[in-house]
Order: structure tokens, then C-alpha cells, then sequence
């Protein structure tokens, strides 16, 4: 199985949209489209976050085995929660996610997103 299939079965697996999965890499709807068509091919950096909001191998993604393989994680030290909560993040809009941070910033307690020191 190629590329454009993978892609394509696993966006919708997912139940995101060729849009939602643009906004999440910051990129067109567009360049999905060209890319689940074969027109295109997205850069390595953009295949390995592809990986890593899919939970599988590179390897599977580009079609190479059909074993998941070791999943790509840039983020190897979230919890499950945690990774849960990144990956609703990442289908926000701008906008969503901007409110949600000041959200977050409220519960808190000070307004702003605490830094290291906690201050």
C-alpha cells in the first residue's frame, strides 16, 4: 500500500478531516489533498509528524511494512493523558487554541501560564 493510501485510511480512522489534519500541521487543506492524490509528497519533518499524530512507524506510513512498527513519539515523556490532551490540542483552530490557553493560564490561578521557576 502507498503513501496517499496510508494517509487517506488513517486520517480517516481518525475521523479528521484532509482540513483538521492541515491546521494541526499548520500547512494547507490543499497539500493534503495533493498528497492522498499522489500529486505530491510532504517533507521528512512533516512525514515524521505525521507518524507521531498517527501513533505509527514512518516505515508503515510511507508503506514500506505493514507492521505499525515502533511508533514515532516526539514527546516520549507525556503521559497517555497528556498525549491525549496534545492531540485534541492540535485539531483546534488558532483561535481554540488560544482561548483554551488563557483558559488553562485561569484555572492556574494567576492569569498566566506559570513559568519554571513557578513564578
Amino acid at each position: 500500500m502507498c503513501f496517499s493510501t496510508r494517509l487517506r485510511d488513517l486520517r480517516k480512522e481518525k475521523n479528521c478531516t484532509q482540513r483538521q489534519l492541515a491546521e494541526i500541521l499548520g500547512l494547507t487543506a490543499n497539500s493534503v489533498c495533493e498528497w492522498e492524490k499522489s500529486r505530491s509528497e510532504p517533507s521528512i519533518e512533516t512525514i515524521t509528524h505525521l507518524a507521531q499524530y498517527f501513533n505509527v512507524s514512518t516505515d508503515y506510513l510511507l508503506g514500506r511494512t505493514d507492521d505499525f512498527g515502533t511508533p514515532v513519539s516526539l514527546h516520549q515523556d507525556l503521559t497517555d493523558e497528556e498525549q491525549s490532551f496534545l492531540d485534541l490540542f492540535r485539531r483546534l483552530s488558532r483561535g481554540e487554541r488560544v482561548r483554551l490557553l488563557a483558559f488553562a493560564a485561569g484555572l492556574v490561578g494567576n492569569g498566566r501560564p506559570e513559568t519554571e521557576s513557578g513564578t
